[in-house]
């Protein structure tokens, strides 16, 4: 099982590296949020909620960073705040929070599965798909098990990150 595992992972992790650019121009829009002396507001939903504390609180966190849902409404976010939305999936949740986004023409990084049923707006957002639409791994009875998108979204998550930390040295901007 650990081979199986093993080289599942890799499929996925080769999948994402072939959106390099899509990553790069991920963690730009989010450092003009630091550079313009805004926020980046992160907001997870189902399985991956759990990253938002993460994001916000640990060693290895994105700085300037504050939860979405601890702003009463959207259009209390102004042109230099940025934000982050990651999903297992692309729900009516995150569907709803999208085109609310882009409705108020807020720059906004976009990381879930691509949807087979409904179209992500190709416009006003940056989109990098999770590449883990199913589990990945067969047991004895035939049955599919492990749902990679915690390990896929935290390889992006750190393939975002460390851009940043480079783009902040590079530019010298003091953060907090």
């Amino acid at each position: 099982m650990a081979n199986i595992l093993q080289t599942q992972l890799t499929g996925i992790f080769n999948r994402l590296n072939q959106q390099e650019i899509d990553i790069q121009m991920a963690a730009q829009c989010l450092i003009q949020a630091i550079g313009g002396e805004g926020h980046i507001y992160v907001k997870g939903y189902g399985d991956l909620k759990f990253f938002e504390s993460y994001l916000l609180e640990s060693n290895e966190k994105l700085e300037d960073s504050r939860l979405l849902s601890d702003l009463e409404d959207f259009s209390a976010l102004d042109t230099t705040d940025r934000v982050l939305l990651f999903s297992p999936f692309y729900d009516e949740a995150i569907q709803a929070d999208t085109q609310a986004l882009i409705d108020l023409d807020v720059d906004f990084v976009l990381i879930c599965n691509k949807s087979k049923e409904t179209e992500i707006p190709d416009h006003l957002l940056h989109f990098i798909d999770l590449c883990t639409p199913r589990p990945i791994v067969y047991t004895e009875d035939y049955d599919k098990i492990v749902q990679p998108h915690p390990m896929a979204f935290g390889y992006v998550y750190y393939e975002i990150y460390t851009q940043m930390i480079e783009m902040i040295r590079d530019l010298d901007i003091d953060v907090e």
